[in-house]
Order: structure tokens, then sequence, then C-alpha cells
């Protein structure tokens, strides 16, 4: 009598894991190669560092700088000029960077609030409502106004001095003379000059403080985070 015919069963494909230490490996890699980036660039942010005209209370990032930055803050090159000059994290580390408005993608922003800490504190706080009550608290003030004046005044002198020759010609290329013309105009986080009524954008205005030590508005920020 014939036997029936039995089904080997189908073997299972192994699942792709990848092991811990390549993960650990391909971890290390992506660190290193954003090393090599940070040291690359340190040279470039120095000589970009004279540009940038008087108002700013900045120094070229150091290899540290960046990599504290760039690893640990963002996880992604930053397009850094300067950092403060003197921090007031506990830490030594920069909490927010000065960067190059013509590098990469024009208008991407001049400068930004790095420190986790800080950002998640006024995430919070904006949540809250703090942009809509600090603007009508502190703006409704003549020497707050023209305060925010100035710090416009600063951002679009700095933003011209910096975004000159090849830069200059790549923005209008890829957007329009008009429109690159309106950004560099602009003031702090690409607020209109004559718009005084509004702060905007309080990781801006902190941000600015921490690299200018000038910023009514940033200072404000500044001492309502410590005051929560």
């Amino acid at each position: 009598m014939a036997l029936a015919a039995t089904a080997t069963p189908a073997r299972k494909r192994p699942r792709n894991r990848t092991r811990p230490a390549q993960r650990h490996m391909r971890i290390v890699v992506m660190l290193l190669a954003l090393r090599r980036g940070a040291s690359l660039n340190q040279a470039a942010a120095a000589a970009r560092l004279k540009d940038v005209p008087a108002g700013w209370q900045v120094s070229a990032p150091s290899a540290d700088d960046a990599a504290v930055v760039e690893e640990r803050q963002l996880g992604h090159p930053a397009n850094m000029v300067g950092v403060p000059a003197t921090s007031l994290c506990r830490h030594g580390y920069p909490q927010a960077v000065l960067q190059d408005p013509g590098a990469h993608k024009f208008g991407a922003g001049l400068l930004r609030l790095t420190c986790p800490h800080l950002c998640e504190a006024v995430d919070a706080w904006e949540a809250e409502g703090a942009v809509r009550s600090l603007s009508a608290e502190m703006l409704a003030d003549d020497a707050n106004r023209d305060a925010l004046r100035k710090v416009n005044e600063r951002h679009a002198a700095t933003r011209k001095s910096m975004v000159q020759g090849e830069a200059l010609a790549r923005a209008e290329a890829r957007l329009g003379a008009d429109t690159v013309r309106r950004v560099l105009d602009s003031g702090i986080t690409g607020l209109t000059p004559s718009k005084l009524d509004d702060v905007k954008c309080l990781h801006a205005q902190l941000a600015d403080e921490l690299l200018s030590r000038d910023n009514a508005v940033g200072k404000a920020v500044l001492d309502g985070l410590e005051a929560r």
C-alpha cells in the first residue's frame, strides 16, 4: 500500500535583525562622521564670524561646542557661526547658536535655541499663551517697542552682511530677487520690521538674548522661566 506523501514544513526565514554590535557600530560611525564635519566646519565658522556686525556677544564654536550641539542637542549638522560668548548653562554647553543665513537653505534661520531643556520649558509656556500675554504686557511700552525695533534692525543688518556674493546669487536664482530682499530686510525670526506689537516666538527671542545680551523680550523670557 502506497504511503501518503507528507508535506515538509516550510522553513521560516530568519528575521532580518540587526545585531546589537552592528547597531552600536552604526551609531559610532554616525557620531564620528558628525565629529569630522564639526572639525571641518570649525575653521569655516571662525572665518564667517568676521562678517558678523557689531551687536552680538558671540565667539567661534570650538570642536567640543560643535559636538555638543550637533550630536547631543540637535542630532544633525548645524551651520554654526557663533555660540554665546558666556554660557549660562551649568555644564558650560552652548544653549543657542548663531547660524549662517546664506548656507544650505537660504532663509532657514539666523539663530536657534538648542538647549533641549530650555526648548521644552518654552514650549510649555507658549502652550499656556505666553506669546500673547508677553506681547500685550511688554509691547505696550514705548521703550520695549523701540528695543524690539533695534533687534529687528540688527538681524536685518546681519543677514545683509553675511549673505553676499555667491550665496546671494544662489538665493536670488532659487527664490527671486524680490523674495530675497524681503527676507534680508526682515527682523528676528522673519518678523516684519514695522510690526512691533507681537513678540512672535519666545524661542527666538530667548536665543537672541543669549547671543547678544541685548534683547528686552528675551530677558523677560529668561526671567519668566526662572520664576516658574
